[in-house]
């Protein structure tokens, strides 16, 4: 184990594209950057919780809930900026994005309630999580809705815009 990683944290820098031509001086790469860095504190803090939770089958359950949200959300904000050009794919990352936020959000109860977690400790990563929503809705508000496809089950475009089928 490195001296330099004691925690054998996630460090969002490992994670950076390669990409030269990427035009990351546009708000949606932005955003999405400083957001997926803010997932990362998020994943890091959730593995730090989890690792005080109590040795039992309930907090297992809790565990692997919390874990399976927060390890989902970097990959789907970095899948997002990968189709960053297409409203409807886009929205569709965020939808699932804040879903899963929201459930690790609603695990903390569990943390606290069930688990016998100090309020304080539990504070830690729903502030997080605010500071987080706060970006997210930066980047959200950054999408081109005006390119898009047509999203063949009608959920973030204008059905009218359709050809005929």
């Amino acid at each position: 184990m490195s001296n330099d990683n004691l925690g054998n944290f996630f460090n969002a820098d490992d994670f950076d594209s390669d990409d030269e031509n990427a035009e990351n001086w546009k708000p949606i790469k932005v955003n999405g950057n400083a957001l997926f860095k803010k997932a990362i504190e998020i994943l890091n803090l959730t593995e730090s919780l989890c690792d005080v939770l109590p040795d039992d089958d309930h907090a297992a359950v809790t565990k692997r809930l919390m874990l399976e949200n927060a390890m989902l959300v970097p990959s789907k904000i970095k899948g997002a900026m990968g189709v960053d050009e297409v409203y409807s794919l886009v929205m569709e990352s965020a939808v699932i994005i804040k879903v899963n936020i929201m459930e690790l959000k609603a695990q903390l109860w569990a943390c606290s309630a069930l688990h016998g977690i100090e309020e304080k400790y539990v504070d830690v990563l729903r502030n997080e999580i605010e500071a987080f929503k706060k970006i997210f809705i930066q980047w959200v508000t950054s999408f081109d809705k005006e390119n898009d496809l047509p999203d063949e089950w009608y959920l973030f475009n204008d059905p009218s815009s359709f050809p005929d089928e």
